[in-house]
């Protein structure tokens, strides 16, 4: 299970980070299990709140991405979100850790349980 986890997001982390526009992004990628009764839509409602705020907040150039597997147990799933650096990436994390931040403490807490994130950074091979 943990072999076909990490070959999904290996693969979209490289998908990502394949493009030119992504070459100095920072990718953090975490792997989450729904909560039972618990659906992909409701994750992506969150998702999108979420996104709307740090791209107010922070950088309008923050992407996010949810990644289903196709093999394996389905209610296994990863968030990939696409930083244009590290610097955006550190100024994102300040910023949830904020008073403004507070709507957003809670968003995730009834959907989701993530067992793993990882901060990818990729460099292209020249």
């Amino acid at each position: 299970m943990k072999k076909i986890v990490s070959s999904v997001l290996f693969a979209l982390a490289i998908s990502i980070a394949s493009s030119s526009v992504f070459a100095d992004s920072v990718i953090n990628a975490y792997t989450c299990k729904l909560k039972d009764g618990k659906t992909k839509e409701e994750v992506q409602a969150a998702n999108s709140k979420w996104l709307k705020w740090v791209r107010a907040n922070v950088n309008d150039k923050i992407e996010s991405a949810f990644g289903r597997q196709i093999v394996g147990d389905q209610d296994m799933f990863l968030f990939a979100d696409t930083y244009p650096d590290l610097t955006t990436w550190a100024a994102t994390q300040t910023a949830l850790e904020s008073d403004a931040a507070n709507d957003l403490d809670d968003l995730f807490k009834e959907l989701i349980d993530c067992s793993q994130n990882r901060l990818w950074h990729f460099e292209p091979t020249p």
